[in-house]
């Protein structure tokens, strides 16, 4: 029976910082495990952190850096 920590997908998406769509692709493709509560797919919260832990996301700096637009105004 899931109690407690468990959570909707919006509270999931909430608390990860990410949109409703990252998500529920997590779900589908498997890689973030979800149950249903009658209607309702939850989350359990020691699922999301273990999915979290696991992306692992390196900024990468590509190319050059873009000029500062300077904005006058017609003043």
């Amino acid at each position: 029976m899931i109690r407690d920590n468990s959570m909707t997908i919006d509270e999931a998406a909430n608390l990860a910082k990410c949109n409703y769509h990252t998500i529920h692709r997590a779900i589908k493709k498997g890689d973030l495990a979800a149950y249903k509560r009658d209607k309702t797919v939850v989350i359990l919260e020691k699922d999301l952190t273990n999915w979290l832990k696991s992306k692992h996301i390196h900024a990468v700096r590509i190319g050059k850096p873009r000029n500062s637009v300077k904005i006058h105004s017609g003043r």
